[in-house]
């Protein structure tokens, strides 16, 4: 088939899922798309990948982040067009719809691009069975608890020796003020749809924050450092917060996740 001249053809089976991907991490690099798809699917190209962008780059679905300049690798985000098309294809997030106003700061980039990191270093350990974003998490939310739940910034399904657990995950980069800490302990108490959260942080003094202002919550908290978790995985350091504080590994801390009685599916909508 011959498309008219200046048109671009979506392929299902390439182009949709890189349009996906991009929406929902909110911020990406070009490196880190490839590594997510090559997760996915075996034989995927690197250079396949960046013509893919391009096309869609140059067809105005995606954007470049001006602060790419920060990065050895180009980030994208997804456009308001870019929303537009997925949701006429009907993947549609009510948590990022194309007439809103806002889709991504500048500033938030870091925090995305984090979380992607986390994702893969699950993926690459062989534990990660499904994940989902901050964006699915609060559509999820919304739909199913009228906004009454945790928006995490993300949730995933780990596969372990004892049987697949659910995990929610927080990436704390910068220190929030007390108010903001009382409202958050309220909704973790509050929240239903996960019985263990691992805090992520970027530095010893935002753990030691987080261990003295989410004291008291009614939920296993533990919190770790990023790059550690990164790096290490299931032998991080984690502390965890509760009258009776200890550190533990990653891998122990698991065993406080909820058990997820279908593992094959790894569904995480209304089990919650």
């Amino acid at each position: 088939m011959r498309y008219r001249k200046g048109c671009i053809a979506i392929s299902d089976e390439h182009d949709l899922p890189i349009l996906l991907h991009i929406r929902n991490a909110r911020a990406v690099t070009l490196n880190q798309l490839y590594r997510l798809l090559a997760g996915e699917k075996g034989g995927v190209l690197r250079r396949s990948v960046q013509w893919r962008v391009t096309r869609l780059e140059q067809g105005e679905l995606v954007s470049r982040m001006t602060s790419s300049q920060f990065f050895r690798q180009p980030i994208y985000r997804i456009t308001v067009l870019g929303l537009s098309y997925l949701e006429m294809r009907g993947h549609t997030l009510i948590s990022l719809p194309s007439t809103g106003r806002h889709i991504l700061n500048e500033t938030q980039i870091f925090h995305a691009l984090e979380l992607v990191e986390m994702r893969l270093a699950l993926r690459d350990g062989g534990l990660l069975q499904s994940w989902q974003t901050e964006l699915e998490v609060t559509s999820r939310n919304l739909v199913f608890y009228g906004g009454a739940a945790k928006d995490y910034d993300a949730l995933a399904t780990l596969r372990t020796a004892e049987g697949t657990r659910r995990l929610a995950l927080e990436y704390e980069r910068t220190v929030k003020g007390s108010a903001r800490y009382s409202e958050i302990r309220e909704v973790l108490n509050a929240d239903k749809t996960a019985e263990a959260v691992l805090y992520l942080t970027s530095s010893h003094d935002v753990s030691h924050v987080l261990a003295i202002e989410l004291h008291g919550v009614k939920k296993t908290i533990g919190v770790a450092l990023s790059e550690d978790f990164r790096r290490d995985l299931l032998i991080t350091p984690v502390m965890t917060i509760s009258p009776a504080s200890a550190v533990i590994s990653f891998g122990e801390f698991l065993q406080h996740a909820t058990l997820v009685a279908d593992a094959e599916s790894g569904a995480l909508l209304p089990a919650l």
